[in-house]
Parts: structure tokens; C-alpha cells; sequence
């Protein structure tokens, strides 16, 4: 009984010994970012990316005409045995658009308080915004599912720079009415959530992932959803990522509202450790 006994306790020391007690890993990938949304005060409604607004001869109505854009994003996440201690990840993406319009209305701010006071034409506009993702989140691992649950917030540090002649709109023509607007704004916006991650187990190195992170407070919240398929190397520590994200953000400032929304397909390369 006290072979017995030894033995178990050894074997048991080598299991612990041999565990993944802390893993590190991380990732790099390009996004697709097609915006979408608009912002809107009463009756008057400016568009991220929508062309038929410029030319339909409404004084309320107007685009800034953002393009679609690929951009980067760079993620690490630190997982660790401490039970009462939360595993960290954090990424950073990049949102980074331009655009021309023939028409902007007046009288809205822009998503982070940038206000635009009047009418404008033959306008040039850029929207730059660094996202930080701090996510804090506990670690579940059922036998077909890697499962991670937490809370987080994503930080947009932003700027906003609109280039535009004045100008009315009369008869359904656009009138310029002399001298121009400039805007070039820096803001910050938090954006909190929930969060909840699930991968499965893998099938010859295949695995299929789903994201989210949600946020709602009010008549403002916060949507950020992603699925995708995991590839794993058995050699060595490298895998690589496909699938598709959706992301939206949506605030009311007084009578002022802007939902703002990105979409589209991602590739990823990375390694855990």
C-alpha cells in the first residue's frame, strides 16, 4: 500500500511538474474594416459611407464618404496558474479611414463630440482612432472546449480632421456661401464589455473560435462579435487564423446620436509559448 501510495504521489508530482503553468502567446493580423453608421441631430443625418447622400439635394441629409481600408492589429495574451488572479490579453488595432464628399450637412457632432456647425462642400475628411483592448478573463477547460470568460474595455484614442468650403444647398443645387471649415479634433472614448471566448477541440489540428464582447447601458452599447477556424502546427508553436468580424458602437449625446460600425474579414499568424 505504501508502493501504491508513493507511486501515485509521484506520478502526481510529474504531472504537475510537466503542466502548462503559465503559457504566453500572440498574434499579428490584417482586417478588413468596411464602415457603415452614421451620425444624426433631429432631422439631420450625416453618413459614414454613403454615396447617394451627397447628390440627392437634401439640406439635412448629407456622407463624409469614408472609405473602406485594411488595416493591422497585434494582440499578447498571459495566462497563468493563480487562481484568483485574472489572465490578461491585450491587443491593439488600428481603424484608419479617409474620404471625399460633395455634401456634409451641419449641425452634428461627429462620434467623439467633434462638431461640424454647418454645411459643407467639396469636403476631405479623415478619421484616425488607436484602439487599446485591455481584456481581464478566467480560464474553463470542459473536454471539447478551451472557454474564457471576463471583462474588458477598449480605449479609442481618436482624431478627426474635416477640410470643407461652406456652403448651402438652394433649389436643390449646392451653393457656396464663402470661406471654409477646418476641423481637426483629438478625443478618447471608452468602450467597456463583457467578454466570452470559446475554442474547441482540436481535429487534425483544426478548431473552430467564436468571440464576444458586449456592452449595453441604456439607450448606448457596445457590439463586438468574431468567428472564425484555428489551424495549430504540431511541430512547432505556430498557428493561424481565418473568420470574420463585426463591431459596432452607439452613443446618444443628447439629442445627437452615431452609431458606428466596422465589418468585415480577417488572416492571422501567431504562436503560444
Amino acid at each position: 500500500m505504501k508502493k501504491i501510495s508513493l507511486s501515485l504521489i509521484c506520478a502526481g508530482l510529474v504531472t504537475f511538474a510537466n503542466a502548462d503553468l503559465v503559457s504566453v502567446s500572440a498574434g499579428a493580423g490584417y482586417e478588413q474594416q468596411k464602415i457603415d453608421g452614421y451620425v444624426k441631430n433631429g432631422n439631420v443625418i450625416n453618413y459614414f459611407n454613403n454615396s447617394s447622400a451627397q447628390n440627392d439635394g437634401n439640406q439635412n441629409t448629407g456622407d463624409l464618404g469614408f472609405d473602406d481600408k485594411n488595416n493591422p492589429y497585434i494582440w499578447v495574451k498571459l495566462i497563468h496558474p493563480v487562481p484568483i488572479l485574472p489572465n490578461i490579453k491585450l491587443q491593439y488595432t488600428k481603424y484608419n479611414t479617409t474620404g471625399h464628399s460633395k455634401w456634409v450637412a451641419g449641425g452634428v457632432k461627429i462620434f467623439g463630440d467633434v462638431n461640424i456647425p454647418s454645411g459643407l462642400t467639396d469636403v476631405s475628411s479623415k478619421m484616425n482612432i488607436n484602439s487599446y483592448d485591455l481584456t481581464l478573463f478566467y480560464e474553463f477547460k470542459p473536454v471539447i472546449a478551451d472557454i474564457e470568460a471576463g471583462f474588458g474595455v477598449d480605449v479609442w484614442k481618436g482624431n478627426t480632421k474635416i477640410d470643407g468650403d461652406n456652403a448651402n444647398i438652394v433649389n436643390g443645387n449646392i451653393v457656396k456661401t464663402g470661406g471654409s471649415t477646418h476641423i481637426n479634433e483629438n478625443w478618447t472614448v471608452p468602450l467597456p464589455y463583457l467578454y466570452a471566448n470559446i475554442e474547441t477541440m482540436k481535429l487534425f489540428g483544426f478548431s473552430i473560435l467564436g468571440n464576444i464582447k458586449w456592452a449595453k447601458a441604456g439607450d448606448n452599447h457596445h457590439y463586438d462579435y468574431l468567428a472564425g477556424i484555428k489551424y495549430k502546427f504540431d511541430k512547432i508553436p505556430l498557428f493561424l487564423k481565418m473568420g470574420y468580424r463585426y463591431k459596432e458602437a452607439y452613443g446618444v449625446d443628447g439629442d445627437n446620436k452615431t452609431k458606428l460600425q466596422y465589418k468585415g474579414y480577417f488572416a492571422e499568424i501567431g504562436a503560444k509559448f
